[in-house]
């Protein structure tokens, strides 16, 4: 432990870089995590984080699903942190879950939500620098507003 403490305090520039990126990490996910509904009634989402970061968004997403079932899958490590019923959110692997391989089917929600992006979106404001600074490429994949 001690050899930890002294590598921090010999670099605590890159500690606090880090801690940044990790942080705008969390801050971006909870915003762009788009939930749809499977055959059981989970509200299931799909992610692919640089960082290992679902510890971080149980506390959230359990305050914000309340009673709800839901699971949040980070393909790149193959887990899933997920929150039944009457439980505590738990992070399994991928594989124990019955969300393995399972592509979610399109719900109306996601052609409601890109028709929302559509008719909001103002042609002579776009910016497409801006937006990906705030919304790099890397999660277009999982937000179907962006699938037009």
């Amino acid at each position: 432990m001690e050899l930890f403490e002294e590598e921090v305090q010999a670099q605590p520039e890159q500690v606090d870089y880090s801690d940044n990126r990790v942080m705008t990490e969390i801050h971006r996910i909870k915003g762009f995590l788009r939930f749809s509904p499977d055959d059981k009634g989970v509200y299931v989402a799909r992610c692919s984080p640089d960082f290992f970061i679902l510890p971080a968004l149980a506390w959230h997403f359990t305050r914000r699903f309340g009673k709800t079932p839901w699971a949040i899958i980070d393909e790149k490590r193959g887990l899933c942190l997920q929150k039944d019923s009457g439980r505590a959110a738990r992070l399994v692997s991928l594989s124990d879950t019955s969300h393995a391989g399972e592509e979610l089917p399109e719900d109306s929600w996601e052609e409601l939500w890109r028709l929302h992006h559509r008719f909001l979106s103002n042609e002579a404001r776009k910016n497409p620098s801006l937006q990906r600074q705030f919304m790099p490429k890397r999660y277009h994949k999982h937000l179907p507003e962006l699938k037009l």
